[in-house]
């Protein structure tokens, strides 16, 4: 007697569309079980779209449903205390050049257009936010390599100095996405090691060890820069 086959599970489809307040999103699942997501079709007005974008730039996933109330005041405090910082950055930065007997000269204005290539950067890492939760290791070393990325760079300047701007701002342009995907994810990353509410002690310990080998590298990097990196030789 045969045995009866069981039943196949009938094939799922690969993707599927939906659609929702006339924007079209493709969902896809990668060979490794992934799922991605991708835009279609976004039949909305101009005006609605650059709204939504401007939220998805610089507020969470769900905004205002998915934080607790008082969210946004604290925002606009910090929005409030990084314009001031920020401010005073540029006036203290030349108060040391004056004290030092430093006068402004154009190249010191290209040194302040190339610091904003960082924040760029950071805007269009902002809006990765999102997908840096489920894949906070990954992201994790990704801004490391950014960071690495960009500091070479920034080391490779004198090679080409009549594109200075672009090649330093390009490597500020990394900094600032790295800073962005390490500060994101340190959270998730801690989170998963915490046990006992111990998070606090996770992330002062996580700093302390950050402060010590940062002072130690700086003391590497002093010395390499008298010695074996004195020259633009040596450092490449």
């Amino acid at each position: 007697m045969k045995k009866k086959e069981p039943d196949k599970a009938p094939d799922l489809p690969a993707f599927w569309v939906e659609i929702s307040d006339a924007v079209s999103h493709r969902f896809q699942f990668k060979p490794d079980g992934q799922l991605s997501v991708a835009l279609v079709d976004d039949s909305r007005p101009v005006a609605r779209r650059m709204v939504d974008s401007f939220l998805s730039t610089f507020f969470p996933s769900g905004y205002p449903y998915s934080v607790n109330e008082g969210y946004l005041r604290y925002t606009q405090f910090r929005a409030l205390q990084h314009l001031t910082s920020a401010t005073l950055s540029v006036l203290s930065t030349q108060s040391l050049l004056f004290a030092a007997g430093l006068r402004p000269t154009p190249a010191q204005a290209t040194v302040v257009l190339k610091d904003g290539m960082e924040h760029a950067g950071k805007l269009i890492c902002s809006g990765l936010g999102a997908r840096m939760d489920s894949e906070p290791k990954r992201w994790r070393i990704l801004a490391d390599v950014l960071y690495d990325l960009g500091s070479g760079l920034e080391v490779l300047s004198p090679l080409c100095p009549h594109l200075f701007l672009e090649v330093a701002g390009l490597g500020n342009f990394a900094k600032g996405m790295a800073v962005v995907a390490a500060r994101a994810t340190r959270l998730p990353i801690y989170s998963s090691f915490a046990k006992e509410g111990n998070l606090s002690d996770l992330f002062a310990k996580g700093e302390a060890i950050s402060t010590l080998f940062n002072v130690v590298g700086i003391g590497v990097g002093i010395q390499l820069a008298s010695t074996v990196c004195s020259t633009m030789q040596g450092k490449v």
